[in-house]
Parts: C-alpha cells; structure tokens; sequence
C-alpha cells in the first residue's frame, strides 16, 4: 500500500514538472516574437549574442544539476550521507559558478572580441552574474526533487521565467519608446534573468520553510573526496551537456556568423542585421519541437518499465513504433514549416527577409526531433555513452563547418552547417543503435509510404503557396498572411492525414500513441 502511495506521488510529481516545463519552453520561445517587433532585427542580433551563455547557466540551475542532484539523493538512505552530499554538492556547485562568473566577467573584453562586437562588453558582464545564483537555484530545487516535492521546483520555474520574459519585453518597449541604444536595451533585457532568478530563490526559501534543508559541518578530510565530484563532473556533466545542445549549436553562431558575415565583405551593420534576421529561426524550432518533448513525456515510462522488465520483444516492438511515430511527425513538421516560412515570416516579424535561410534553417526541427527521440530511448536503458560520442560529433562537426560555410554562402551556409551538425549527431546515434542488437529497422514498405505521403502532401502546400504568391496574397497585411499560413496547416495536415491513412501507414497500435488517433483508426479503417 506504501510503494503505491509513493508511485503516484511520484507520478504526479512527474507531470507538475512535465507541464510546467512544456508551458516554460513555449513561453521561451514566444516571448521573442514580440522583441524583436519592438526592437528591430539589430536589437534582437545583439539578445541572441549573448542568450547561449544565459541558456547554459539556465540549463545547470534548471534541469542538468537538479536532476542529477535529486537522483543521488533518491539513492541515498542514511540521512547523515544525504546531509554530506547536499553540502559538498553545494560546495562543489559554487566552485564552479564562481569560476564562470569570474572568466565571463573578466574575459568579457576577449569574448566580444571572439565574437566580432565590442559592444556586447557589458551584456556579457551582466549575463555572467547569472552564474552566481546557480548553486542556490540547483540545490534548492535538486534537495526538493530528491524529497519527490516536484511544487517548489515547478513554482519557481513559472515565476522565474515570467518576470523575465516581462522585463525582456519591459525593454523592448522602453525601446520603442524611449531614446536608448539596442545594447543599453539588450542589458535591460539580460538583467531579466538575474532579477528572475533571485525571485525564483526567495520562492525556493518560502517552501524550504516548510521542508527545510539540512546541511552537514562536513571535515576538510571529507571535503577532499572526490566519488561525489567525479560523478558531478561526468553524469552531472553529460546531463547539463544533452539539456543544453540546441543552446551549445547557438553559442557557435555567436562566435562565427556574424564576425564571419564580416571577413566576407558585408558592411558591420547588414552583417548584425543578417544575424538578427538569421535568429528569427530559433523560435520557430522551438516551437516546432514541443511536439517531440511531449512525446518524449508519453513514451519515457513505457520504454523504461519494459526495459527494465527485460521484456525485450515488447520493449523492441515499442522503439520501432516510436521511431516510426516520432519520423513520420517530425519530418511533416519540418517540410511544412519550411514551405510556409515567407506566410509565418511575415506574420510574425512583419517582412519576409532570409526566407531561404529560415526555410533551410526550420528543416532542423525535423533532425533535432529525431535526437530526441534516440535520447529518450538511450536514457530508457540509461546508456550515456552513446549519446555523448554523438553529441560530441555533431558539436565539432558543426564547430569545423559554419566559419567556412558562412564566409562563403552567408546566412545560407550556417543553416546549412546546423543542419549537417544535427544530422552528424543523429546518424551516429542510429549506428549505435542498431549496434546494440536492437532490431529497430522501420522497413523500406515504410519509408516507401512515409515518402509518398510527405510527397502529395508537399505538392498541396507548395502549390497553395505559389498560388497566393503568384496573386500578391503575401505583402498584403499580417491578418491575412496569418490565416494564410492557417489555411496552408490545413491544407498539409489534410493530404497527409488521408495519405497515411489511405496507405496503412501506422497499425492499430501505432494510432492508439497519437493523440485522436483512435477516432482516426475508427473513423478511416
């Protein structure tokens, strides 16, 4: 009666964290939406630049330590040791930040130097004091997932990122109303996460009133063990690393697009406008990744309970539907959001500048959430390994190939390189699955009927879109490039739903993992 009271807490923990999570990535990815309305493509040039590093700090306060922090705890009986980790974890966590802290604030000069833009000097001083709040952040919220209290972390995250969003567009409309430069406006915009997150704190505090931390006068013998820091580094590590890759692909582009935009002859200004304008993709990837993330909440306990039941046909015959779900959504996504790019460029930052590059740019959803869903299947037999080796590979891949490729092809070349940084991280991650004995090969019948499928329904959107462009439908106002872009979405989810259906594309079971999928499969079969 006892370990099913604790399973449904923990369950219904699981799903505050889950929603609160999904509604926090969409807010992140929304809110830029209306900044760069109000501050102009060099405004938001000059936010990108320096949100990576904002988004790695993030990434170590938000989901990387916490997690591995509560998953120590939770294996951990004795409350003395319990006692011990949280404080040497806090130490080892503070070390760490402070030294951050220390090498962006001191090397700011050096890094906007790297980056090809002096300015971004005080942005990036003012973004390093994020780091300082990370080891209270973690710990509080690692201690209270470890507790299995998922309320205080799940709280903290809504307030943390709403007053930061609100002073972000607080900055944007100071701009629009106020006589301020776009990097005054962007350190504006910054201090939103240092101001969000001490607010997340003091509600981390709140809670602890209730369920306080203990803390243990550890020895400076026991200080000096290094099994916790060893773990901290490599699993700590490697969690902090997968959370934050997109954020890792966007530092690059901070260092390389626009300084080379440069050395290829493109006057200063067009070259932080081209970066701005490039940016606009990374909300839309964000968006068009939700999807992927909630599959991976849907799927992550059924994969994880078969593998641990060592029920192996079950768990195989899981994957390959799952691969086989998670390819035929994720390439629709990515196809149709290209092909409707000049409607959704226009109705959401009012002209249609880089609409090659976005189109380029937003086929990353189709890859990026095909790695998350090999991710959730490593992580369901806690592989870490693999994941690593691909997630390396893409890293360097996409490192060694944007420079050249920006210099040469613009704004083009570094779509290009994300998407062959993406697809490098992704192919090994197949290598090392089939590799493992997994039988998890989708069939060419499949991908046979998936191309037929993305094909017609390529032809109907496309020709929608020359249609409305051939008539001049597209610079008319962004009310109708909105229901535009609403009617094109019909038109595609129309022809590929009758496609797939028509050609038996899923089976029963595979229909029964879609949302209505079971009314389709009533309805249609």
């Amino acid at each position: 009666m006892e370990k099913i009271k604790v399973e449904k807490t923990v369950l219904k923990g699981t799903l505050i964290l889950t929603i609160t999570s999904f509604v926090v990535k969409i807010l992140s990815a929304v809110y830029r939406v209306p900044f760069q309305n109000l501050v102009g493509d060099e405004g938001f040039y000059v936010y990108q630049q320096v949100y990576p590093i904002y988004g790695i700090a993030m990434t170590f306060s938000l989901s990387g330590m916490p997690v591995f922090l509560s998953k120590i705890l939770a294996s951990e009986e004795s409350l003395i040791e319990r006692k011990k980790i949280l404080t040497q974890f806090f130490y080892y966590v503070s070390f760490l930040s402070i030294c951050l802290f220390l090498g962006l604030f001191v090397g700011s000069p050096l890094i906007a130097m790297m980056m090809g833009d002096k300015e971004l000097i005080p942005l990036i001083r003012v973004v390093s004091l994020v780091f300082l709040l990370v080891p209270f952040l973690s710990t509080f919220r690692g201690y209270f997932q470890g507790e299995v209290n998922m309320l205080p972390t799940a709280t903290s995250q809504l307030v943390e990122q709403g007053i930061r969003v609100g002073i972000i567009l607080l900055s944007g409309w100071l701009f629009y109303t106020q006589s301020l430069n776009v990097y005054q406006i962007g350190s504006i915009a910054t201090s939103g996460a240092i101001v969000g997150g001490i607010c997340a704190i003091v509600v981390l505090i709140y809670y602890a009133r209730k369920q306080p931390l203990s803390f243990y006068p550890i020895s400076s013998k026991e200080q000096r063990d290094n099994g916790l820091l060893r773990r901290l580094v490599l699993e700590g590590g490697t969690i902090c690393f997968f959370s934050a890759y997109l954020v890792i692909f966007q530092l690059i582009d901070s260092f390389t697009i626009k300084k080379y935009l440069v050395f290829s002859g493109l006057p200063d200004l067009s070259a932080k406008i081209a970066k701005g304008v490039f940016d606009r993709g990374q909300p839309l990837v964000q968006l068009g990744l939700v999807v992927a993330i909630a599959m991976t909440a849907t799927f992550m306990p059924t994969l994880t309970h078969y593998y641990k039941s060592k029920k192996k046909s079950d768990y195989q015959s899981m994957v390959l539907s799952y691969l086989k779900v998670s390819l035929s959504i994720s390439m629709a996504a990515g196809i149709g959001l290209a092909i409707m790019i000049p409607f959704v460029n226009v109705t959401l930052f009012s002209n249609n500048d880089g609409a090659s590059t976005l189109s380029l740019f937003v086929l990353s959803v189709s890859i990026a959430s095909m790695i998350q869903t090999y991710q959730t299947i490593y992580q369901s037999q806690n592989r870490v390994h693999y994941q690593f080796v691909a997630a390396i590979f893409g890293v360097l891949l996409k490192s060694v190939l944007t420079p050249s490729l920006t210099y040469y092809f613009g704004t083009m070349g570094s779509s290009v390189s994300t998407l062959l940084g993406l697809l490098g991280c992704l192919l090994v991650l197949h290598h090392y699955l089939i590799r493992k004995e997994f039988d998890v090969a989708v069939g060419k019948l499949f991908l046979m009927k998936l191309l037929i499928s993305l094909g017609l329904m390529t032809i109907g959107v496309y020709g929608f879109r020359v249609i409305c462009l051939a008539n001049g439908l597209l610079m008319t106002h962004r009310g109708v490039t909105f229901a535009l872009t609403l009617v094109g979405v019909c038109i595609g989810v129309t022809i590929y739903l009758i496609s797939i259906v028509k050609l038996k594309l899923f089976s029963y079971d595979e229909w029964n993992m879609l949302p209505f999928g079971q009314k389709i499969y009533k309805h249609f079969y």
